[in-house]
């Protein structure tokens, strides 16, 4: 029976703990062994932002693993395309982190690639993340303009290059990120719930929820984290589809579930105006970052224009389009992704 521990309050750094000690990770870890913790620092934003995981939770995992003799951490990351990790690693709080207890930051956008294949589905993974003896997943608990949710199960998609990031859009997510999980999987995960946007992964409308949740099961958990969001676990594509090739169980009436001081709890409610902008965007294919640079200029400005987005439509014409695959169109935002003020400004044209 799988163990999924849920943890409420107002201090992660407290949670964190209150977790570790439940969960005794250490027996589980040789002293001599390497260990990665996986945040998601998709952008270079705070966690105040909504967008990325408290660099308090790894700073309390980092200083439990030396009380118990693991000395071997390191933080494995790779932002978004059109955006720098190490700057994320800086304006997230990580370079400090990284700096106040030695160990190292590895910018999956610079390390080797190892071709890794499921399903006749063939993957550049991080080396780096291969071989490490343990690798502990540290996901926001937060919604996506394009998938709903991501979690513990989409928050492996740091560790391929950015070509294969692109690929994973033109295949349409579902299929590309539950695979991913047969190629690589984490020992461990820790998701962070307590600042979290339940409507997009970028960030901008967070909300206080309170809440982390943890154990090896990334479906269960992932399960969990939707109904935390106010979404029906089914609705979730590659989370079904993880379930039906074997990666976990989404059955948490068959786990064991041990709340920690979890009170009431919340459930996230996602902006309704996004349902709105799905009517009018047109998308095919469209990578995160220019979609979630898409939505935010909408939500900003109020627009109601049909917009045409993604890799789908290289090549074609339209009349209003957004990034350098609608580079045909008669209007387009020039940019890969093209930035939110950018978008702002050709939406605001009558």
């Amino acid at each position: 029976m799988q163990t999924l521990y849920a943890v409420g309050g107002k201090d992660p750094a407290k949670m964190t703990r209150q977790i570790l000690d439940a969960a005794k990770l250490e027996q589980y870890i040789g002293k001599s062994d390497s260990v990665a913790l996986k945040p998601n620092l998709v952008v270079a934003k705070t966690y105040k932002s909504g967008a990325t995981t408290n660099p308090a939770i790894c700073a309390q995992i980092i200083e439990y693993l030396f009380e118990h003799g693991i000395k071997n951490i390191s933080i494995i990351e790779s932002s978004w395309i059109g955006e720098g990790t190490s700057r994320a690693f800086e304006v997230c709080g990580y370079s400090e982190l990284a700096k106040k207890y030695s160990i190292e930051l590895v910018d999956v956008k610079k390390d080797e690639m190892v071709v890794k294949e499921y399903g006749g589905l063939k993957v550049q993974v991080s080396r780096r993340a291969l071989e490490t003896d343990y690798l502990i997943n540290l996901p926001l608990i937060k919604g996506h303009c394009q998938t709903k949710m991501t979690c513990a199960l989409k928050n492996l998609k740091g560790l391929i290059s950015d070509k294969e990031k692109r690929r994973f859009h033109s295949l349409g997510l579902t299929k590309p990120i539950a695979y991913l999980n047969k190629m690589i999987s984490a020992d461990y995960i820790i998701a962070d719930g307590t600042w979290a946007d339940p409507t997009f992964e970028e960030g901008g409308n967070p909300e206080a929820l309170d809440v982390m949740i943890a154990g090896s099961d990334p479906v269960l958990l992932d399960t969990y984290a939707a109904q935390i969001l106010g979404m029906k676990p089914e609705n979730i594509g590659y989370l079904k589809l993880a379930e039906e090739i074997g990666i976990g169980s989404g059955d948490l009436d068959g786990a064991e579930i041990v709340e920690l001081g979890l009170g009431e709890g919340r459930t996230a409610k996602r902006d309704e105006r996004i349902e709105r902008i799905e009517e009018l965007v047109e998308q095919d294919n469209a990578c995160s970052a220019c979609y979630a640079n898409l939505v935010s200029a909408m939500l900003q400005t109020g627009a109601e224009k049909k917009v045409s987005i993604g890799q789908g439509f290289e090549g074609k014409t339209g009349k209003l389009g957004c990034g350098d695959c609608t580079s045909l169109f008669e209007r387009y935002v020039k940019g890969c992704p093209p930035e939110v003020d950018d978008i702002k400004k050709e939406l605001e044209v009558l």
